[in-house]
């Protein structure tokens, strides 16, 4: 998955562009800005630094980080407000972290497998101090506009084949939680969830309570 975006990081942010997600992408946008103004925020699995950017504009600062090395330098590289910090962290093992009151991973959650959502949420649990809010935010499988479910597994892990421009084809696993998993995978460590979508993306928010 790591090689599998890294390889994809210069036309990652093509995705963007499909002309029937903008009302939906400016929701998200929207959405994410309300949750992060003013904060202090961690970011997750930040990627080509994409949101990254935008968060940077409203919070108070937003510390980047991603298992790639080469990523994590990509997204700093593309911001230009001067409050943006930096590290490698693996998304599973994220260090006791002092200071934040918001974690952010956009976009990452749908890459991990079903067996181990729980134990995500409950390692931000450990990382970060009750009272800490947490974001996630992804894609809704939308028949026509995702790239189609190529595997089911019996754990009902998904997985879709994807194409680069250099001619390379990779499977990744891609995940499409319904409303009530994500409430559910939160609870155990949340004081409140709240889930948002629309026909393309979803959000869910929450606040640590332990």
């Amino acid at each position: 998955m790591l090689h599998y975006y890294e390889q994809r990081h210069p036309e990652y942010e093509s995705v963007y562009a499909k002309p029937e997600r903008q009302a939906d992408l400016s929701w998200l946008d929207s959405q994410l800005k309300k949750q992060v103004t003013g904060r202090h925020v961690f970011e997750i699995a930040c990627g080509t630094g994409y949101w990254t950017r935008r968060m940077a504009r409203v919070a108070q600062a937003v510390h980047v980080t991603d298992a790639s090395p080469q990523l994590v330098s990509a997204a700093v590289s593309s911001c230009t407000t001067g409050n943006v910090t930096s590290a490698t962290v693996d998304a599973f093992d994220v260090p006791r972290s002092s200071g934040f009151d918001c974690v952010v991973a956009g976009f990452f959650f749908s890459h991990v497998r079903v067996d181990q959502r729980r134990s995500f949420v409950e390692g931000l649990a450990k990382a970060f101090d009750p009272g800490t809010r947490v974001v996630l935010f992804d894609n809704k499988y939308v028949e026509g506009s995702s790239t189609p479910i190529a595997r089911r597994e019996a754990s009902g892990d998904t997985y879709q084949v994807r194409k680069l421009s250099d001619g390379s084809t990779h499977e990744v696993l891609k995940n499409f939680p319904s409303a009530l998993e994500l409430e559910l995978v939160l609870s155990d460590s949340c004081a409140t969830v709240e889930v948002s979508a629309t026909d393309y993306f979803w959000l869910v928010k929450g606040v640590l309570d332990r």
